[in-house]
């Protein structure tokens, strides 16, 4: 769906929720601010980067850096362990092995998937895949999490378990996350909700 003269501003460490029905242009925008699409006019800033100005390296740089992206899919590689999947975005970064051995635990460790680390993601169930889909986007401190439909694959048990988790690393970390959703309930979890239909922002809400 194309946006349609949206005009967002993203307050540093809080919580929005970009709420809409299917196909309403919510995860366009998301792809927007993630670098994974570009504008065809305007400008998307992310922590004082302007990203329609950088080339794809670039795009790759701040992906890696400075934004965490979930897709609602995970987009883990099922072939490789826990570790692996989380360890990935520090491989990319260049990380020497003992400091991305730290960094990994660590993180494994706040989440709750310390004791899962060898095993492979395919024998995960779909609430464990999200929680190490949130520890790969969060291995890097990034600025900014963007979480694409978080719950619509999970029950509502795992998709509580999901959203606190989200909220802790907001609190925690101070990181902004953003969360697109069609499921109302999310709104719950967020600072503030922005309502999205036909690709035109139709209000904002303070939560």
């Amino acid at each position: 769906m194309a946006l349609k003269g949206v005009n967002l501003i993203i307050k540093r460490g809080e919580i929005l929720a970009i709420h809409g029905p299917s196909g309403s242009g919510k995860t366009t925008l998301l792809k927007l601010i993630a670098g994974l699409a570009r504008p065809d006019r305007g400008d998307v800033i992310v922590d004082s980067y302007n990203l329609s100005m950088l080339d794809e390296e670039g795009l790759a740089m701040i992906r890696n850096t400075v934004v965490g992206y979930i897709p609602q899919d995970y987009g883990l590689v099922e072939d490789l362990t826990v570790y692996e999947n989380v360890e990935l975005p520090l491989l990319l970064a260049g990380m020497p092995r003992r400091a991305r051995e730290e960094r990994v635990m660590e993180i494994l460790k706040y989440i709750g998937l310390r004791d899962l680390a060898s095993k492979s993601v395919r024998f995960l169930s779909g609430g464990e895949k999200q929680r190490v889909a949130i520890a790969r986007a969060m291995v890097n401190t990034p600025s900014v999490i963007l979480a694409d439909e978080p719950t619509a694959n999970l029950d509502w048990e795992n998709s509580i378990r999901a959203l606190d988790m989200l909220k802790s690393l907001n609190r925690d970390f101070r990181t902004t996350v953003v969360i697109v959703s069609h499921d109302p309930r999310v709104i719950d979890y967020a600072d503030r909700a922005v309502i999205i239909v036909n690709g035109v922002l139709k209000s904002y809400r303070e939560t």
